[in-house]
């Protein structure tokens, strides 16, 4: 019953989305440690020394509250994309390894590049391989087709 769902996918775009997700994903990865950092420094800086010993209204402890809770609301967040960002690197990156380079290049080409068209990827290969524009499109057709199966497991 649940296998009902997969046939509805359209293994080959989520395969592309997948492709076009890889530089953000690892954005997210890269950048973890930077972000945590800068809310958890925001976070220090609200305890900051009363002056000359007078005490504070309650106003400005429920500011320093309210601030200390969206600090940890933006920390949840933060790991919780860390986390999608793991996930997709251990579902993504052993089928993206048993590629051949040349599958990989094609890919990377064609889909991987930020703001290139299919098109321009296509060009790429044809003038790499000294192919015609259809030779390069089946070439790209043919690696993306392996990475879904990889991906995705068979067609049924």
């Amino acid at each position: 019953m649940t296998n009902i769902m997969w046939n509805y996918l359209d293994k080959r775009e989520a395969t592309v989305a997948a492709l076009k997700d890889y530089n953000d994903m690892q954005f997210i990865i890269n950048d973890y440690q930077n972000q945590v950092h800068k809310i958890k420094e925001k976070m220090l800086h609200l305890q900051s020394p009363k002056l000359g010993g007078i005490p504070s209204g309650t106003g400005n402890d429920n500011a320093t509250e309210t601030r200390l809770i969206s600090g940890i609301t933006k920390l949840d967040k933060v790991n919780e994309r860390y986390q999608v960002a793991r996930d997709y690197f251990d579902w993504f990156e052993p089928a993206w390894q048993q590629l051949t380079d040349e599958e990989r290049f094609v890919l990377d080409s064609c889909y991987r590049i930020p703001n290139q068209s299919l098109n321009h990827g296509l060009t790429v290969l044809m003038n790499k391989y000294f192919i015609a524009k259809t030779t390069a499109y089946n070439k790209k057709n043919k690696a993306l087709d392996h990475l879904t199966l990889l991906l995705y497991g068979s067609h049924h």
